[in-house]
């Protein structure tokens, strides 16, 4: 990753990421939403075509503020550019995985950024 973000390999630029903010279903538990989110979902989520990376992210029980945070989760989705981000997500694959959110979660908020890494991982 270069200062700016991911950098994208057909030399365009950084690409795009695609931020979704994620709700469980009320009927159910954390287990029970991040094992079906990690083992069920992601790999139809991985088929969608023109995706260059993707990430999972769990909240954990136990959050910075008192009481349950507002959100289960976040997912980090790297795309070429906005047009291979339509036509991945209006693909066969994506419509797949697009039907099956609806089996571990209420309610999605997407958010389509430009990253800017300040300290990589290590």
């Amino acid at each position: 990753m270069g200062p700016r973000g991911a950098d994208n390999p057909n030399g365009a630029g950084p690409m795009i990421k695609m931020v979704v903010l994620v709700k469980r279903r009320p009927d159910l538990d954390q287990r029970a939403f991040a094992d079906y989110w990690t083992r069920r979902h992601a790999p139809l989520a991985a088929q969608i075509p023109g995706m260059r990376g993707y990430r999972i992210n769990v909240a954990r029980d136990s959050q910075l503020d008192e009481g349950r945070a507002p959100w289960d989760g976040s997912a980090e989705i790297w795309f070429d550019d906005r047009a291979s981000l339509d036509a991945g997500l209006a693909s066969p694959e994506g419509r797949v995985a697009g039907d099956d959110v609806a089996n571990f979660a209420e309610r999605l908020e997407f958010l389509l950024t430009d990253e800017t890494v300040i300290l990589p991982p290590k």
